[in-house]
């Protein structure tokens, strides 16, 4: 899955690709700035195609709803790519 390419191409000579990896390393800032209390409910498996992560419901509400505000809003996006670490 490779979704807002055209934010992963600004920043692919780093690098960033949109692959699933990189969904995963921007869920990991969206945990430790924003929901740190779920650090250790969820657990992520991501592969070249896809971003997947398993917890329970209320944990994966969560964090999906942060998860789109970023994918909506490509200054929010931007922000978190800019912090995020190439897993």
């Amino acid at each position: 899955m490779v979704e807002k390419t055209h934010i992963f191409d600004e920043r692919a000579d780093e690098g960033w690709n949109g692959n699933g990896y990189d969904w995963n390393s921007i869920a990991q800032v969206i945990l430790f700035e924003q929901l740190p209390d779920l650090q250790d409910e969820l657990d992520f498996d991501p592969e070249a195609g896809m971003f997947s992560t398993q917890g329970s419901r209320s944990a994966l509400e969560r964090l999906g709803k942060a998860m789109s505000l970023a994918f909506h809003n490509e200054e929010v996006l931007r922000d978190l790519l800019s912090r995020a670490e190439l897993d």
